[in-house]
């Protein structure tokens, strides 16, 4: 594997990582808006996916800390103001806010795996390509928007 390629790799696995700690914690604020049981599948499916990148950095020998995810964590401070906003239909602003997030995931996930198949790790990109086959399923429609360019940029 090429050190730069695997560089970029490691470093995507490092990100998506925290991007899953992260909305770990930020759906059970979440779920307390929620009008349904949803939220809490989408962090059992958070939890699932931060499994299996341990596992992807333990396959490697590599240490999955370490990565702050900017954008991850400027997406989510906007969707709390948008949260903290919400009177009247909870149930499809967490739905909406579920959303925007995994938009951001979905595009990240893209990435590691076609990174991953780049290198030719195909049990990874088999990996990589279940979890965002089930992120897709789940959020459809997390396809048809675009991120905004401000949440991709990262902080330096």
């Amino acid at each position: 594997m090429s050190n730069d390629v695997a560089g970029l790799y490691f470093r995507k696995l490092r990100m998506l990582h925290c991007s899953e700690l992260q909305l770990i914690s930020f759906y059970s604020e979440v779920a307390a808006h929620a009008a349904d049981d949803s939220v809490e599948a989408m962090t059992d499916d958070c939890r699932e996916r931060r499994n299996r990148l341990e596992q992807l950095a333990v396959n490697h020998g590599i240490s999955i800390a370490g990565d702050d995810c900017q954008s991850m964590r400027r997406l989510i401070a906007a969707s709390r103001m948008n949260l903290a906003d919400d009177h009247a239909s909870c149930g499809d602003l967490a739905t909406g806010i579920c959303e925007s997030v995994h938009r951001l995931q979905i595009l990240n996930y893209s990435v590691a795996r076609s990174l991953a198949a780049k290198e030719r790790l195909k049990d990874d990109a088999a990996e990589l390509d279940r979890m965002l086959d089930r992120m897709v399923d789940r959020f459809p429609t997390a396809c048809e928007s675009v991120v905004p360019l401000a949440m991709l940029i990262e902080a330096r």
